[in-house]
């Protein structure tokens, strides 16, 4: 939840250009790796270390380390096996907290009950090749989807590329909102990303009991906490020991938040789903805080 992947990038940047001499980043709250990621792509990072307190995440990424995103990532999740298995501490539970949650809260199913079994039908043409489901897809909404010959569709290498064929084909036959509602599989070529992890290190703790032991001249350490007075995750945060932990750290600290008593340094616009009904635009700050 407030995934920062599309606008990682931003916020890397504008912390290296003010720290050209970091070389160590700790992602203290470090969710879906999407900061982690975008650090461990610049040349100047030598080495990331992610934290994450909820242990089925960490699960999630370890796996990912070790044996990179393999077919069992693109199993379909129904409901009722998300919430059977959302609070899971393993590999799986990680999975349906990263990958099929909505807003990745870790709460709550990805899709409405509306639109889950459109989502099941594309994901079985995209993934598994299915051509009954095409076939039933196209029927429901009218599209026309390789029909004139069905077998063209899965002559593409790989998912990727049928996935964004399709997409051309729903967004120019289907009205925009529909189309948006149809879109899947961000998350897992996310993960897919996440392969090449040799400059991670990879922590399952509460923030206050990471050792940090690199120099502190040459160490950014980023705080992405689940925000003051906005929707719960299913771990929470005292944010006022936050602030000390914050307050009487000698390392330089950049936190995302939309307010906070520290200085702002940063503020970007973007959207945010908030609900499976609502987009809204929001202002993303950062702040830093720096030892005296």
């Amino acid at each position: 939840m407030g995934s920062k992947r599309k606008i990682a990038s931003e916020i890397v940047d504008f912390i290296l250009k003010e720290n050209p001499n970091a070389k160590y980043l700790y992602d203290m709250f470090g969710g879906g790796g999407a900061i982690s990621l975008e650090a461990m792509q610049r040349k100047q990072i030598k080495q990331v270390f992610y934290n994450e307190l909820n242990t089925g995440v960490v699960s999630l990424l370890r796996d990912i380390k070790e044996n990179g995103v393999s077919d069992k990532y693109y199993n379909w999740i129904d409901r009722d096996t998300f919430i059977k298995n959302k609070n899971k501490d393993d590999l799986l539970g990680g999975i349906c907290k990263v990958v099929w949650s909505f807003g990745s809260n870790q709460r709550d199913y990805l899709f409405s009950k509306e639109i889950e079994e459109d989502k099941r039908l594309l994901h079985e043409v995209v993934v598994n090749e299915c051509q009954n489901s095409l076939t039933i897809f196209n029927e429901k909404y009218s599209t026309d989807i390789e029909m004139h010959d069905p077998k063209s569709l899965f002559m593409d290498e790989n998912r990727t590329q049928r996935r964004r064929r399709i997409v051309r084909r729903i967004k120019n036959t289907i009205g925009r909102l529909e189309f948006e509602r149809l879109q899947q599989f961000e998350r897992l070529q996310q993960l897919e990303q996440l392969q090449q992890l040799e400059q991670l290190e990879i922590f399952n703790l509460s923030y206050l009991d990471v050792e940090i032991n690199t120099p502190v001249s040459e160490t950014i350490i980023y705080l992405d906490p689940p925000y003051e007075n906005t929707a719960k995750y299913a771990l929470s945060v005292d944010h006022n020991e936050l602030y000390k932990y914050i307050k009487n750290n000698p390392y330089k600290i950049y936190l995302s938040s939309y307010e906070s008593d520290l200085k702002c340094v940063l503020e970007i616009k973007h959207t945010s789903s908030l609900s499976q009904n609502s987009v809204k635009e929001v202002v993303e700050r950062i702040f830093v805080h720096e030892a005296e």
